[in-house]
């Protein structure tokens, strides 16, 4: 059993009084589990910050069934969705750690082959490129650090950002608009 469990009031309702509502239930189910999801996630992930993440989505995912899912389950699907997210982060660092890899020995092999000045040429465009990223607002240079830095799908960065996935499309549409506009096509090479 538990050693959070849930308040009942005569009538056998969980989570307090039957006369509240499922939102203010599911504010009450957040806040009483919030810390014991933290502590279970941080021994899953490789640190606080990685654990608040994963509850932040994993609490975002839950809201989709506070409406059909019995509040009884809302634990149980808790930790399987925390559970479930936990493992894609560590599939996606997983991945972008071999993607990263890869373009470093790429990297290495192309700068050794180029000529002095091609090569001094390129790092002035990854340098314009670098602070034309830095002059776009925040939001927007969060989308596109993520999508082109670490390889993140649209879905992935909406769900990281807590943000529709039409809404990372603008922030993608707009931001290369602005990069390509300071630093031209060429130096946008780094990204495909």
């Amino acid at each position: 059993m538990s050693a959070h469990k849930p308040l009942e009031n005569a009538g056998g309702d969980a989570l307090g009084v039957g006369a509240l509502s499922i939102p203010e239930r599911f504010d009450g189910f957040i806040h009483e589990q919030y810390g014991e999801l933290l502590r279970f996630l941080r021994r899953r992930t490789s640190g606080s910050q990685e654990a608040e993440d994963v509850a932040q989505e994993s609490l975002l995912r839950l809201l989709r069934y506070r409406e059909s899912a019995p509040v009884s389950d809302w634990r149980r699907l808790l930790y399987r969705i925390a559970i479930n997210s936990a493992h894609d982060l560590f599939r996606d660092r997983r991945r972008q750690q071999a993607k990263a890899q890869a373009v470093a020995e790429d990297g290495g092999a192309m700068a050794s082959e180029r000529q002095p000045d091609e090569f001094a040429a390129h790092q002035q465009r990854l340098a314009r490129l670098r602070e034309a990223i830095l002059q776009l607002p925040p939001k927007r240079q969060r989308v596109c650090l993520l999508r082109f830095a670490q390889g993140m799908t649209n879905a992935q960065i909406a769900r990281r950002c807590g943000v529709s996935v039409k809404t990372v499309e603008k922030h993608l549409t707009k931001g290369l608009a602005v990069l390509r506009r300071k630093v031209g096509d060429s130096a946008m090479d780094p990204f495909k």
